[in-house]
């Protein structure tokens, strides 16, 4: 089975732009023959929403996009991210979720069961917890499909009194897949990849793992989605700070995971300096396109800070803004 990743850039709210590149990522996956394309989560509305989320309109509007992509999910299954409603009385007015589509429709729905709400998180404020997990299955594979904190619970000092993990394996996957929005910090690549390798060691099974790239306003999304083997080493790192679309072999049969479109290992930033600078550039580039800002002024001082801004702002934005 050929699986897709599709590591994007959206915006929060702007669903046009959301549904488009979305789009066009599931028709490069056809044009490659691919079974699965797996997006991050939360990917049609944006991550973080945040009050957003208390909109009805906004809800309705992210149930409304994943049904018109499921119209291009013929011969194709496709994952995506989205807040959905809870039907129960009981609990919050959403679930944090993943829909899966296929021929055309939805056919089914993993809704995150561990809603963190520290540091810069806030979901237990919107979602409301899901209690019991499922499996997936695509093409006769069983997937154990979880969300971002869903696998961050395997640490000695456990946060949570679950773990969806524990659940799902007992319906005896084959294959974890992880769709995340994980904020840059400059150690959040060694911690991410160690939980995540804690998971494969633990539950003995590969993993792919697609995450958010791009700034929403203060936060950072670096990108580095991974695929790793069920010997807990690392096939692929995608791309940091960049969009990228991998794609994927699994076979059924051994559990084994390959890359199938060969590529050079990506150039990672080579110290925290490097990760900060880039993860500024980021910032202020995302920050003016999605803001739809033409010009920037710049106030220098002419020191040594003033000359850091400078060379910042000339990388993100081009030496063009300011001429």
């Amino acid at each position: 089975m050929l699986i897709a990743l599709a590591q994007l850039n959206f915006i929060i709210g702007d669903f046009e732009n959301n549904i488009r590149i979305i789009r066009e990522a599931i028709q490069k996956a056809k044009n490659k023959k691919v079974d699965l394309i797996v997006f991050p989560e939360l990917c049609i509305s944006g991550y973080p929403s945040r009050d957003f989320l208390e909109f009805n309109d906004f809800n309705s509007r992210c149930k409304k996009a994943a049904e018109e992509i499921a119209k291009d999910c013929l011969g194709i299954t496709a994952i995506v991210g989205l807040p959905l409603l809870n039907p129960k009385l009981e609990g919050k007015n959403l679930f944090n979720a993943a829909l899966v589509l296929n021929e055309g429709k939805i056919t089914d729905e993993i809704h995150k069961s561990l809603l963190p709400n520290y540091d810069v998180f806030d979901e237990y404020r919107y979602f409301e917890p899901e209690r019991k997990s499922h499996c997936i299955s695509v093409k006769n594979v069983k997937i154990a499909l979880t969300i971002c904190e869903d696998l961050w619970n395997v640490e000695d000092d456990p946060m949570y009194v679950a773990s969806p993990m524990e659940d799902l394996i007992k319906e005896s996957p084959v294959l974890m897949i992880n769709i995340a929005a994980s904020p840059f910090d400059y150690n959040q690549d060694k911690k991410r990849k160690a939980i995540l390798d804690r998971n494969v060691r633990q539950y003995k099974l590969p993993l792919l793992y697609v995450n958010h790239v791009g700034a929403q306003t203060e936060l950072i999304f670096d990108g580095g989605s991974v695929a790793i083997n069920k010997d807990g080493n690392i096939l692929h790192e995608m791309k940091y700070f960049e969009e990228d679309f991998v794609i994927f072999e699994f076979s059924n049969s051994n559990y084994e995971l390959t890359v199938h479109d060969q590529k050079e290992k990506n150039k990672k930033p080579r110290n925290d300096s490097e990760k900060i600078y880039q993860a500024l550039v980021t910032g202020i580039r995302d920050y003016f396109r999605k803001q739809n800002f033409k010009k920037a002024i710049l106030g220098l001082s002419g020191g040594i800070d003033s000359a850091l801004v400078t060379c910042l702002a000339v990388d993100a934005l081009g030496p063009e803004m300011f001429m």
